[in-house]
């Protein structure tokens, strides 16, 4: 049986193409989006998620997005914005989002999709690319550990204003 899943995910990776998203993939984008983010109980609403998909496809010093897709398809993403932290020195990005449909995990498309944002960003002149994990997804940190990143000791915290929340 280990054999067989080893199989079925070595095909759909093979299927699975990852590609800059254009302005044509803006909806599926914004589905993608509202999916993960009602994965992890964040209500941001879609229409201020189309306006952020927006301004990034619009304007590639924000950031990109990637999509994977399987037989035209998209069936997951990866939203990098970019960054200036002093920190790091100088710019570098922020993995906002890494998704892929629950139907399709497991099989090596949100590491392929991982991989190539980090490709995306050096080509960028990033000095790193940082991220967030939710303390309860393990399986994401895994992923990431293996790609090389290292939690750091310290909290991310936030203040919303006013404005923001519309």
């Amino acid at each position: 049986m280990a054999n067989l899943d080893s199989r079925r995910s070595r095909a759909a990776l093979l299927a699975t193409h990852v590609r800059a998203a254009r302005r044509a993939d803006r909806e599926r984008l914004v589905e993608l989006l509202v999916a993960q983010l009602r994965e992890h109980r964040i209500r941001t609403p879609r229409a201020r998620l189309a306006r952020a998909v927006d301004g990034v496809l619009g304007d590639a010093r924000r950031g990109r997005l990637l999509v994977a897709t399987i037989a035209g398809r998209a069936i997951g993403l990866a939203a990098l914005s970019f960054v200036w932290p002093l920190e790091h020195g100088g710019r570098s990005a922020w993995l906002e989002e890494l998704y892929v449909e629950p139907s399709h995990r497991g099989r090596g498309i949100g590491r392929a999709l991982l991989r190539a944002a980090c490709r995306v960003a050096a080509r960028a002149g990033a000095a790193a690319v940082d991220l967030e994990v939710d303390a309860a997804h393990r399986r994401a940190a895994r992923l990431y550990a293996r790609e090389g990143f290292r939690p750091l000791p310290r909290a991310r915290w936030v203040r919303r204003f006013g404005h923001a929340r519309r």
